[in-house]
């Protein structure tokens, strides 16, 4: 069974579960509340990329929770890259945004780091080993650091930022033919990588080359003759390298950074909402992100599993060989803490101790 196969059988089961027939809910406005006074309010989320099989509960979750703190007026429609005329891959993020600026979509979500190359802070969320464990997540995206970041993003760009989902998880390297076990094992591998200047700053500190990998493009961009490995997911690596690829012979766990995805609303939208309908739109997004990272870790445990049964080489780093790889890119963080929140990046450097 392949990848793709496998999580549409995932995604079947999930909405069986939750008792729905339809791959998301879709649902229509009416034009009036059942007050019978206040006008309903449509709101389209775009799920803009890969795997969207994540977002099936979350939406779910996102369309009651919304329904339910807007007394049932603010109604959700999911729509999907094919919805908006992208029949294959992702949605590129400049086209993302200029649905949300053009009101073809009230919300969408899209990569973090794309958003990076605007916002130089998000880049804070991609310095190497900020985080260790997936539980360390919620308590950091959640909370005033994350909301902080969040607030952020409408300086750069006409949306404003509701709640960080995942759609990735810990970022792995899938190599040909290199187990990587130290960070001497780094040394002169090119590995393709779409983390922005971050990531590349870490594959350089680590002893690699890094070779920039355009997200939307996938496994187009990658020639097993001159590149060695690369930067992915679990989650998201048939969607990057392709089926039965020569890099998933080699898959090691690095886990040295986060794949993270954000759920944004187009200004002109937000601000046209009553602050009460803001607040209901707010809570909505983080009960559905909270779901969404659950299920993107599920999958990617799922996927890991898959790739072992297929003949994957899978290598874990040993609790010395994650150090030695935290003190090699401990450079990055002097690199890039002179342009980022001073209190984040020592949030970060603390919750690693």
């Amino acid at each position: 069974m392949s990848i793709n196969t496998r999580s549409l059988v995932v995604l079947l089961v999930i909405l069986v579960i939750a008792g729905i027939g339809i791959f998301f809910v879709r649902t229509s406005a009416a034009p009036v509340s059942s007050t019978g006074s206040t006008p309903s309010v449509s709101v389209k989320w775009l799920i803009a990329h890969q795997p969207i099989s994540v977002f099936a509960r979350a939406a779910t979750v996102f369309a009651d929770e919304l329904s339910k703190a807007s007394d049932g007026r603010m109604k959700l429609e999911v729509m999907t890259p094919q919805d908006v005329g992208v029949a294959v891959g992702d949605i590129p993020n400049a086209k993302v945004l200029q649905l949300l600026d053009s009101g073809d979509v009230q919300l969408a979500t899209t990569y973090t780091v794309a958003l990076g190359y605007k916002d130089a802070q998000l880049g804070a969320l991609n310095l190497p080993f900020a985080f260790g464990k997936y539980d360390q997540l919620p308590g950091f995206l959640d909370g005033a650091l994350g909301s902080r970041l969040l607030d952020g993003i409408g300086a750069t760009i006409s949306a404003r930022g509701l709640a960080f989902t995942m759609s990735g998880g810990f970022r792995i390297i899938a190599a040909k033919d290199k187990d990587i076990r130290t960070p001497a094992d780094m040394k002169g591998l090119r590995i393709a990588t779409s983390g922005g200047p971050v990531a590349e700053a870490t594959l350089k500190a680590l002893g690699a080359t890094p070779v920039p990998l355009n997200l939307e493009s996938g496994a187009t961009s990658v020639d097993p003759k001159t590149i060695d490995g690369v930067e992915t997911t679990y989650s998201r690596l048939s969607g990057v390298l392709g089926k039965n690829s020569a890099y998933t012979k080699h898959i090691n766990e690095t886990y040295h950074s986060v794949f993270l995805t954000v759920i944004l609303a187009g200004n002109a939208f937000y601000d046209s909402l009553s602050p009460q309908d803001q607040a209901a739109l707010k809570k909505a997004a983080l009960a559905a992100a909270a779901v969404e990272r659950q299920d993107s870790i599920a999958l990617g445990e799922q996927v890991k599993v898959q790739l072992q049964t297929e003949g994957s080489v899978v290598t874990t780093l040993s609790p010395e060989s994650r150090s030695a790889f935290k003190t090699a890119a401990r450079s990055v963080y002097d690199q890039f803490a002179p342009v980022l929140d001073a209190d984040i990046v020592q949030a970060i450097i603390a919750g690693q101790e």
